[in-house]
């Protein structure tokens, strides 16, 4: 597919809803990285402890994966847009918690209104996905996440600024605070959003009660789902949720262990994730543009393969080496959340995409609930390096189980 493509013709992606999408999360990705730079120091800073960082993680994952199930039924049965521009504004609010936290009490309660908010979630990918041409998905999600990993770069170096500026715990509070503006102004451009489900004879409802009400018949729907898709389906969504599982659980520990073990000041970590954000970009859409010609199930292995030199590197790198391990992790990452979103994308109906994709975060947080809790209890009574060997080391027999129990499919969904 050649880039001009990308604007124009039948196969066009950067239009409509993906294109809106698109501006949102550029937005939202200029933003939202700042804060997140230090964020673990952030909340050691106001008084948790390395443990609690894992029950932070652990409550908000079950938050978020309670909401799954109602968010994909809503999402499949009344529509995507209303419950997308909705949650939106939830998540903006929610995010005044982080700035004006006195405690990390807060900072939790901030955690568990976001994550309960991201019960639009489901509806998003699955318009995400609704608005793309089968045969452009691969560049489409590519472009989409280089161009908000470019974004990303100066994220690191403003988080550095503010903390030197302005002392720590004003630096943070004003770099939440610019996540705040940000989520207002994406909620207030996400109405701009058209319904990509066919109309419905039944008023569209995405309130709280009527997400309760349905849990029952969502959760059995989001379940039987799977006996509706091809195997591929239920053995990628079977890797997804552990591989993911893994990785959220290790990112949580990454800055704590690179600024006490490795002993990397604040600073030369801003470096390395400005480093990280700016050497995948080139390879991540050139994946992209072949992903659609080669298949998607390489691109996937290729990035579960890289995280293995990722964490091996990490454990023991000073700051030239964690350069080249956060490389290493950051294509590795980028390229398997884009091959098995495009790959599931491929496999499951339009009509289905919500319910499958609520199914599948549901039971992916779930894995990161109970994974964030081993991983905080091996980091902090076992041994630090000890999170980050496993994450490699699982990597092996995952890409095997791909290689061997995951199929494209010959005719890829619309």
């Amino acid at each position: 597919m050649k880039f001009s493509a990308l604007f124009r013709g039948d196969q066009a992606v950067l239009r409509g809803n993906f294109l809106l999408i698109t501006i949102s999360w550029i937005i939202m990705f200029t933003a939202q990285p700042i804060p997140e730079t230090y964020a673990s120091l952030y909340y050691l800073h106001l008084g948790a402890n390395e443990f609690m960082l894992a029950i932070m993680g652990f409550a908000g994952s079950i938050a978020v994966a309670l909401v799954q199930f109602p968010g994909g039924y809503i999402a499949d049965k009344h529509g995507r847009r209303r419950l997308i521009v909705t949650m939106t504004f939830g998540m903006a609010i929610g995010s005044l918690f982080f700035v004006l936290a006195p405690s990390w009490e807060f900072i939790l309660i901030g955690l568990l209104v976001q994550n309960i908010c991201s019960i639009y979630g489901p509806a998003l990918m699955a318009m995400v996905i609704d608005s793309l041409p089968s045969n452009s998905r691969g560049v489409g999600f590519s472009f989409q996440s280089v161009i908000t990993t470019l974004v990303l770069i100066p994220a690191p170096l403003i988080a550095q600024y503010l903390v030197a500026s302005f002392n720590f715990d004003l630096g943070m509070r004003i770099a939440y605070s610019l996540t705040t503006t940000a989520y207002f102004i994406i909620a207030i451009l996400r109405l701009r959003l058209t319904e990509t489900l066919p109309a419905n004879r039944e008023k569209a409802k995405t309130g709280l009660l009527y997400a309760l009400r349905s849990y029952p018949t969502a959760v059995k729907e989001s379940i039987c789902v799977w006996g509706k898709l091809p195997k591929s389906a239920f053995n990628l969504f079977l890797a997804i949720i552990i591989v993911n599982g893994l990785v959220v659980a290790c990112q949580m520990y990454f800055v704590v262990y690179a600024t006490t073990t490795l002993t990397i000041t604040l600073n030369q970590w801003a470096l390395v994730m400005t480093f990280r954000y700016l050497t995948i970009a080139i390879p991540a859409i050139i994946a992209g543009f072949y992903m659609d010609t080669l298949g998607r199930k390489r691109f996937l292995i290729l990035g579960y393969l890289l995280y293995i030199p990722g964490m091996l590197l990490f454990i023991v790198a000073d700051f030239n080496l964690l350069l080249i391990s956060f490389f290493f992790f950051g294509l590795g990452n980028l390229l398997q959340l884009n091959s098995y979103q495009v790959l599931m994308g491929d496999l499951v109906p339009r009509n289905l995409r919500g319910t499958a994709t609520g199914c599948l975060q549901f039971f992916m947080f779930i894995m990161q609930a109970i994974l964030q809790i081993s991983i905080g209890l091996l980091y902090v009574y076992v041994s630090p390096q000890l999170p980050f060997i496993l994450l490699a080391l699982a990597m092996i027999p995952l890409s095997l189980f791909v290689l061997r129990c995951v199929h494209e499919p010959t005719v890829r969904e619309a």
